[in-house]
Order: C-alpha cells, then structure tokens, then sequence
C-alpha cells in the first residue's frame, strides 16, 4: 500500500510540474507574439529617415501633423546651380515611375502646393543647401496624421541645370514623423 501511494505522489508532483510550467510557456509565448506584433505594425518604432537620391542630400525634416507640411533641407552637389521651378511629396508614385502620384503631379510651382511661405526659392547652388516647405499628399488629399505616427513618401523637384534643361525628378524618399 506504501507503494502505491508513493506512485500517486510522484504522479501528482509531475503533473503539478507539467501544468505549472505549461502555462508559464503559453503566457510566456502570447507575449512573445505580441511584441513581435506591435513591433511590426507600429509606426511609433520605426526611426524616421531620408533617403536622398546621388547628387542631392537631406538634412532636417518634419512634417506637421495638422497642416500636412513637410519642412526639409536639401543640398545638391551637381556641380552647378540648379534653378528650381517646383518641389512635390507624394506617398505615391505614378503608374510610369517618374512623378509623384499624388498632390503636385507635375511639380509646378502653383502656389496651392505650398504653404504661405510660397514657391521654392528659385536657385540651390551646388554645396549648399536650403530649406524647402511643401504639402505632402496621399491619395485622400492632404497626408495629415497623429501625432508620432509615420508617413512614408518621395520628394520630387523640378529643376533646370545650364546646358542640360528641365528635369523632373525623385530626390529623396522619407519616413516622416508626424509633430
């Protein structure tokens, strides 16, 4: 009889073991999911950068959570001035890849891309940079959005170089925080 008990109380303590430790797993898995969830889909973790495109470069950039502006300095180093006749940002690019998809699809310098500072300023040396402030559109109209969360999007300028003409292109994408 000693045996038997002995038996059912090795039995009880390894399943007390077994269930014990089998929830500590579970709790311990679903937070592990959870994390890895919230990591993902959460625009708040991502750090905020701008990627510029060879011949340009971004310094300080921000985009108003309100308003929808994004300030921006950029710098280009082609070696000669560029007169700028327009900047855009877009979330999108259009079907063919070489304009915004959004907002100011031509990059012109119509003053309703603009806040009240106006147009882009007209020349950027090479070496230098400027500070540029423009709407940035998604395909709801003006990109506006909560405080710390992201919008990820393209800077487009519209440029003419002496002696090689007018150019449209994409000179950064960007992942902005919203302030």
């Amino acid at each position: 009889m000693m045996n038997k008990q002995a038996g059912n109380a090795r039995a009880q303590a390894a399943m007390d073991f077994l269930i014990s430790y089998g929830i500590v797993l579970i709790v311990l898995a679903i937070t592990v999911v959870l994390l890895y969830e919230l990591a993902i889909n959460n625009s708040y973790t991502e750090a905020p950068y701008c990627t510029p495109s060879p011949g340009f470069s971004c310094g300080a950039f921000s985009i108003n959570s309100i308003s929808g502006v994004l300030t921006i300095q950029l710098a280009q180093a082609t070696g000669a001035e560029v007169t700028i006749g327009g900047i855009a940002c877009s979330a999108d690019i259009n079907a063919s890849g070489d304009a915004p998809g959004d907002g100011n699809i031509y990059v012109t310098p119509n003053s309703i891309y603009y806040p009240a500072s106006g147009p882009p300023a007209n020349t950027l040396y090479s070496g230098k940079s400027a500070v540029y402030s423009v709407y940035c559109y998604n395909s709801g109209g003006v990109a506006t959005g909560s405080l710390g969360s992201g919008f990820i999007g393209y800077v487009w300028l519209n440029y003419t170089v002496p002696g090689y003409g007018q150019q449209t292109q994409q000179v950064a994408s960007i992942n902005a925080k919203y302030t």
